[in-house]
């Protein structure tokens, strides 16, 4: 089985496995109980937490453990709701994860107001329709790092710089840019991710919170390691995020490097066939190649696939049944690409023989009509 759906979900790393293994079993205390076992928990974690700061280059009073970027994402929106409730509108975009979509959407069903931010042709935000869309009543601007579809990496250092001239707040879900390539944390004022965007677990994800920022917390009582989410500390899984993520830090560069030549490998194979489009461009990181095979549908081509033993995507995960990605319309315009367009992500476990089998799949898929 051939899987190219890095971008869905990774694999759990084996050194990761064997610490939250470890730590479920060294470690299985409730870390708010007093007892000296509860102790010896609340110890492990703290230690755990800085340890996630210094990798970040973060305070770790800045970091809000919770259950995945979706939580992350609904907590930041749903929690400056509460806490600034004469501010009425929301900036965000199109290309967001569906989690992000969901929350705003949630807030326009109370009586927001939501404005989404442009793409220009080359996949990057209009910074200047961004600049004419802020308000004396935004509340955030929330904005992703890395679109899930195409891999195109966004400006966040302009963005952030561009909000933070008119004092407004700005969130970024940065769950497809954490560990691929460096980001610096504190030019945020929120950021969400998960660890098994890493090779980490699922169930564990990241709210990071700049300094003196604060918002509603949407869960009450109960003790924990943040005032901003209730919840009996997961020792395990946070002890394999730290991992996933300590892993991914000190790996970066060279997995990053090898991404590329597969990435390099991958198109210099796939432009050669006159049916497949390449969605993906300049801005896109290597793990993702965005293609569109003309002909097809993504809702049997997916199946097709799976028939040649590939796993891969035509969308998110996350994002639905529809009939078209709003990503690769965004950039191309083209109804027709977009209706046909198929996610590849790979990672440094890809093999260039699982990339021949993939040409060699397209080659011969079939035609629809």
């Amino acid at each position: 089985m051939i899987y190219l759906d890095y971008a869905a979900t990774t694999p759990i790393d084996s050194i990761v496995s064997d610490v939250w293994v470890r730590t479920e079993e060294e470690q299985f205390a409730n870390a708010n109980s007093r007892h000296i076992l509860g102790q010896k928990a609340w110890a492990f974690l703290q230690m755990q937490l800085s340890q996630m700061a210094e990798l970040l280059h973060v305070q770790k009073e800045n970091l809000i453990l919770c259950s995945s970027a979706t939580e992350a994402n609904n907590t930041v929106l749903k929690g400056l709701a509460l806490k600034y409730p004469q501010k009425k509108h929301i900036i965000t975009s199109m290309i967001e994860h569906a989690s992000l979509i969901g929350a705003a959407s949630s807030l326009e069903a109370q009586g927001y107001e939501v404005d989404f931010v442009d793409t220009k042709e080359d996949g990057l935000f209009d910074l200047e329709h961004l600049k004419s869309l802020l308000r004396t009543d935004t509340l955030v601007v929330s904005l992703i790092a890395v679109n899930s579809e195409t891999g195109i990496l966004q400006p966040l250092e302009a963005i952030a710089a561009l909000c933070h001239e008119s004092n407004i707040l700005f969130h970024s879900d940065v769950t497809q840019a954490m560990g691929k390539v460096p980001i610096n944390l504190k030019e945020l004022d929120f950021a969400s991710c998960s660890a098994h965007k890493i090779y980490g677990p699922k169930g564990i994800g990241l709210l990071y919170r700049n300094d003196d920022l604060s918002f509603i917390p949407l869960l009450h009582g109960g003790n924990s390691l943040s005032p901003y989410r209730s919840s009996t500390p997961q020792s395990a899984l946070i002890a394999a995020f730290v991992k996933a993520l300590e892993l991914s830090m000190t790996h970066q560069k060279e997995r990053f490097e090898k991404v590329s030549q597969l990435k390099t490998y991958l198109l210099d194979q796939l432009r050669s066939n006159p049916r497949v489009h390449i969605n993906s461009n300049e801005h896109s990181l290597p793990h993702f190649v965005n293609i569109s095979i003309l002909k097809t549908r993504p809702e049997k081509g997916i199946d097709y696939f799976s028939s040649c033993d590939i796993c891969l995507s035509s969308k998110s995960a996350c994002c639905g049944q529809d009939e078209y990605s709003a990503s690769v319309y965004a950039i191309t315009k083209d109804m027709e690409r977009a209706q046909s367009s198929y996610r590849i992500s790979i990672s440094h476990l890809t093999l260039e023989s699982e990339l021949d089998a993939l040409v060699e799949a397209i080659e011969r898929m079939p035609y629809e009509d």
